[in-house]
């Protein structure tokens, strides 16, 4: 399990969770407070605009409350609509693609194998699904709320 920020076409923050390990709100809150804040800092970016699925995990009180706190904006996605999640049609598939089929002998070595893809996702300026994310909306509104194939 990974959990990744996109600001622009970079993966600004990135945490790559140990094997069978899931994300609960207390991970995802200590990802924000130690991994995606710091950056948000260092990169002087004034309003981060959040854009989260509807899990339990980004709904949950300590999350609303951390974006409250720190004036970060979240932006609501419709229930049951992963057609326009851009991890979800963008991202995690190209963090996935060189890896397909790969069997990693370590943890380690699959965690090294999944930065260096980060890094030439970054290199490369790859991570667009958010600047696409109008087009998507645009292809939800003319297929009258259906899924986007």
């Amino acid at each position: 399990m990974i959990i990744v920020a996109l600001h622009q076409s970079r993966i600004i923050a990135y945490r790559i969770l140990p094997a069978k390990k899931s994300c609960d709100s207390v991970t995802y809150l200590d990802f924000l407070e130690n991994d995606l804040q710091p950056e948000v800092r260092r990169q002087r970016i004034r309003s981060p605009l959040i854009y989260h699925d509807n899990s339990r995990v980004h709904k949950a009180s300590t999350i609303t409350a951390f974006f409250a706190r720190h004036r970060w904006t979240e932006l609501k996605q419709p229930g049951y609509s992963p057609d326009v999640q851009p991890n979800d049609y963008d991202l995690f598939a190209r963090l996935k693609r060189p890896h397909k089929g790969v069997r990693f002998a370590t943890e380690n070595d699959m965690i090294r194998a999944y930065e260096n893809t980060i890094f030439e996702i970054n290199r490369n300026n790859d991570a667009i699904g958010i600047s696409r994310l109008p087009e998507r909306w645009e292809q939800v509104i003319q297929n009258c709320g259906d899924y986007i194939v």
